[in-house]
């Protein structure tokens, strides 16, 4: 947990730092022990024009993959981060096993 709150919080500083805005994609899947997960994802440009992907977050979904949970689950992650006014896109990626 140490590793992870070190690592997060310098994504968080890098993030809220990173000029315009953010791209982000979402992957669900449930497990074979029926656990549901959603994987938070952005994308950018750096400058020097290449683009670059960072795991946001990993969360574990409760009850249905209704839009409302996750929509939640995904405010969440950017609450956390505090990069919620760092959306530009969102795309959805749902994979049932």
């Amino acid at each position: 947990m140490e590793l992870y709150n070190d690592n997060i919080s310098q994504i968080q500083k890098f993030l809220q730092e990173t000029p315009g805005k953010l791209s982000f994609t979402m992957n669900i899947w449930t497990s074979p022990s029926a656990k549901a997960f959603l994987a938070i994802i952005t994308h950018y440009i750096n400058k020097n024009w290449k683009l670059q992907n960072i795991l946001v977050d990993f969360i574990q979904i409760f009850g249905s993959h209704s839009g409302e949970n996750i929509k939640d689950a995904f405010v969440t992650g950017l609450q956390n981060l505090s990069i919620q006014n760092k959306v530009i896109f969102l795309f959805l990626f749902l994979l049932l096993i």
